[in-house]
């Protein structure tokens, strides 16, 4: 059987895993053979492919095929196109030991699956089309696309347990952004609920919109077997709220056979929210990693227990300090790079990491 390295599960049950695959190339033929070898891998596994999230120039797309038919997809297109070192990569999330049910609302995918007492809603791609509307009125459109999504599966917002925001232009109009983000979760009630991981990226998008948006949802599945989910604080960072920015530095995951960590979009920012080390990558890539580390280490994990990590570099060649700090730590961390704005102009580098222990509750 063909291995995919670094390809990492969560068990979610007795016999179901859900599974994470990172994928990295520089070309087109190569994302061709990354791609095949991914599906091939998940026939043998007998797992069943539920989201896609693609990274690198429209050549992804294309090399993924027939992958990406009729499920969630996301694709952060590079800043600037044929740029040197190409950042390219997908992360394909699929599960096995049970099926996924989809369903398309308007121009929207979405997918279901049930275990453990959970039931997971994950959708992608979703953006209101191109539009010259100004930041603050398309975010609102936005989030208003997501709730006739989550209402098809019986969720509502209070249910998100983590969003992803791709926002073309970001600096120019992130203060927009926040304050209509954080209106719009006061109407929703969500701050007197869980208040989601996130991340809120700058980067354009295919349909050439302000925004392209994801979001997991989770809620019982009727079983009343046991579950928790719960906002985690950063040991190193203040809570992001505290500088305008609606979104927790985590989430936790807990069930009776795996806990899972969400770490929302993490940057060098310093204790009381300003930005730490103007123009220097090494260390920009070191408190970034430093920072996550230490929520990992806060629930009794580490970097080995990373599933899944996406990388986002404000310029391509920002990649190789990141890769440099993995290789002096020996660290296979499985992860996607992006060549992406990071929310202010003076962050260089960004990661958003997921974390799980598997094992049944005692």
């Amino acid at each position: 059987m063909e291995e995919i390295i670094n390809m990492r599960e969560i068990l979610l049950d007795t016999d179901i895993a859900e599974l994470h695959m990172p994928l990295i190339f520089e070309s087109h033929d190569e994302a061709v053979s990354e791609f095949g070898r991914a599906l091939r891998t998940m026939q043998n596994l007998g797992a069943q492919i539920v989201c896609a999230e693609l990274f690198g120039p429209k050549w992804v797309a294309e090399a993924a095929g027939n992958i990406l038919e009729g499920i969630p997809a996301n694709h952060v297109l590079p800043l600037r196109e044929n740029e040197l070192p190409v950042l390219a990569g997908a992360h394909i999330t699929a599960i096995r030991g049970t099926r996924a049910n989809f369903n398309k609302v308007g121009d929207y995918f979405t997918a279901t699956y049930a275990a453990g007492g959970i039931k997971y809603f994950r959708s992608f791609g979703i953006t209101p089309g191109k539009s010259d509307a100004e930041g603050y009125g398309e975010t609102l459109k936005n989030l208003s696309e997501m709730k006739p999504l989550l209402e098809s599966g019986g969720y509502k917002f209070t249910d998100i347990a983590r969003t992803w925001f791709y926002n073309f232009e970001l600096l120019d109009w992130y203060s927009e952004f926040n304050r209509a983000r954080t209106e719009f979760f006061q109407k929703e009630g969500i701050f007197k609920a869980l208040l989601p991981a996130s991340t809120g990226i700058g980067a354009p998008n295919p349909a050439g919109a302000k925004i392209e948006s994801g979001i997991l949802a989770i809620k019982s599945d009727g079983t009343n077997r046991f579950w928790d989910v719960r906002e985690l604080q950063s040991p190193l960072q203040c809570g992001a709220p505290e500088y305008g920015s609606s979104f927790s530095r985590a989430v936790e995951i807990d069930t009776e056979y795996s806990r899972r960590i969400i770490i929302s979009g993490t940057a060098s920012i310093e204790p009381g929210g300003a930005t730490a080390h103007f123009g220097d990558i090494e260390k920009q890539v070191d408190l970034t990693m430093s920072v996550i580390e230490g929520i990992l280490k806060s629930r009794d994990m580490d970097f080995s227990d990373t599933v899944r990590a996406i990388a986002y570099c404000q310029r391509p060649e920002f990649y190789a300090a990141f890769k440099n700090w993995c290789l002096k730590r020996n660290l296979e961390l499985p992860h996607c790079p992006s060549y992406s704005t990071v929310c202010r102009d003076d962050l260089l580098f960004e990661v958003e990491l997921d974390a799980a222990k598997n094992g049944k509750r005692k």
